[in-house]
């Protein structure tokens, strides 16, 4: 693929040869950005570093902390939407729409 380069920076990249970009051996159709860094001018892989890894694994903590949170306002709606409810979901069990949300539903 051929890339451009400017000021230690990638600036962008296409399959074709383009204005003056320069030739990198890297495969277009699977090449992923975040994984390269420009050093000294040349385009290199970093997702082998420590750094890269520290990162990746930062990104991951904060999905899983943003999915958890989404999950517990999802809990937190469905308990204040079954106390506002009617007391008894079940007459014949006795089950109340609360235990239902809280107990039953996320098992």
């Amino acid at each position: 693929m051929y890339v451009e380069i400017k000021d230690n920076k990638l600036l962008s990249w296409c399959k074709n040869p383009y204005l003056d970009y320069e030739y990198v051996d890297i495969d277009y159709s699977t090449f992923a950005p975040e994984k390269y860094s420009v050093l000294a001018g040349v385009l290199t892989d970093i997702s082998d570093t420590q750094e890269y890894k520290d990162k990746i694994a930062q990104q991951e903590k904060e999905i899983t902390l943003t999915n958890l949170k989404s999950q517990i306002e999802e809990l937190d709606k469905q308990r204040v939407r079954a106390i506002a409810e009617p007391a008894l979901k079940d007459s014949q069990s006795g089950q109340t729409w609360l235990e239902w949300h809280t107990i039953f539903r996320h098992h």
